[in-house]
């Protein structure tokens, strides 16, 4: 077996000046990284607030944050798992949006039940006891985002959806998108509740298509109901005090449309290289396995090259200033 060092991570950050027009803050490479036996875990960023903070100059991805986000917070991270590391069972209060970026990983839960993970798939687990095994040879980097859950079963307070979902047809994704869900069975156990395609699909008029993967309308988040909540009929705004997580193609050559949510957006490129403008022009070209976080800015997003572009968005409901929304 060998260690395969992986990239280093580029994450570029956006935010508002004091015309409140959209900026780049920081673009640099993420190094606030937590290393033991086998893992290193570097946090791309964090909030301790629900709506999130988006009109904050800190850099809220230099903070010591622990595996737990804090209450009502979220945790952004990329894990590297090298060849033949250690087993850890474990489990945390949250759900957690996983994006496997490249190399393979076996999931095990603790019924026994192992899935084989391969780059281009998608997991959501509900606060499911597990744990990451790479029984291969290249090093496996996941992408996780840990939003605070329910810490047992009861009555929530949901919101309903703030926007109408879009009307459209278009072209399935290709390839096609594989979505696996854990959720804790009444023995407390944790299992395997969906897999397969994923098949919820929202098309734009410029060819975009946009597969739901799984969504949340509550803080802290739902973990204990037998609900699909990636078969949800939803807009780009998330509910109130929720979550979107969308799995986006972009056709080649696909041009952009400019538009702005009262959102924290997570981006990460899965496949392919795209262009993202912001409200005074200036671009940003994004390549695979680079991430982005929005905070509530205006920008559209350009495909100017010969083929797909595939991305990973997350979208949590964020506190509002002055700005329309306008997606």
């Amino acid at each position: 077996m060998t260690d395969q060092k992986l990239p280093s991570i580029r994450r570029v950050i956006t935010g508002h000046n004091k015309e409140n027009k959209a900026v780049i803050t920081i673009d640099d490479f993420a190094s606030n990284h937590q290393r033991h036996e086998g893992i290193d875990n570097t946090l791309i960023w964090s909030s301790d607030e629900m709506p999130v903070e988006i009109w904050s100059d800190e850099d809220y991805g230099s903070r010591e944050v622990g595996i737990q986000p804090p209450t009502r917070g979220t945790c952004i991270r990329y894990i590297d798992f090298v060849p033949g590391n250690p087993r850890e069972q474990q489990r945390t209060d949250t759900l957690d949006y996983v994006m496997c970026l490249s190399g393979e990983i076996d999931l095990e839960l603790d019924n026994g039940v192992v899935k084989h993970i391969k780059a281009g798939d998608f997991i959501v687990q509900q606060a499911t006891n597990h744990a990451w095994l790479n029984r291969g040879t290249e090093t496996c980097r996941l992408a996780v985002v840990m939003l605070d859950s329910k810490k047992r079963p009861g009555v929530g307070d949901p919101s309903p959806p703030r926007m109408k979902p879009h009307d459209g047809t278009g072209l399935i994704p290709d390839p096609p998108l594989q979505r696996l869900v854990t959720k804790n069975n009444s023995d407390g156990k944790s299992v395997v509740a969906w897999e397969g395609i994923a098949s919820n699909h929202k098309w734009s008029g410029r060819g975009m298509v946009a597969t739901l993967i799984w969504s949340t309308d509550e803080c802290p988040a739902e973990v204990w109901s037998d609900e699909d909540y990636g078969a949800r009929a939803l807009g780009t705004q998330p509910p109130r005090n929720g979550s979107r997580f969308t799995i986006n193609d972009y056709p080649a050559q696909m041009p952009g449309r400019m538009h702005r949510t009262d959102t924290v957006d997570i981006i990460v490129v899965i496949d392919g290289e795209i262009d993202m403008e912001l409200d005074d022009g200036v671009e940003t070209h994004l390549n695979k396995g680079d991430i982005m976080i929005q905070q509530g800015t205006n920008h559209a997003w350009w495909n100017r090259s010969e083929r797909n572009c595939r991305l990973a968005i997350i979208l949590i409901d964020a506190k509002e200033g002055e700005l329309e929304i306008t997606a």
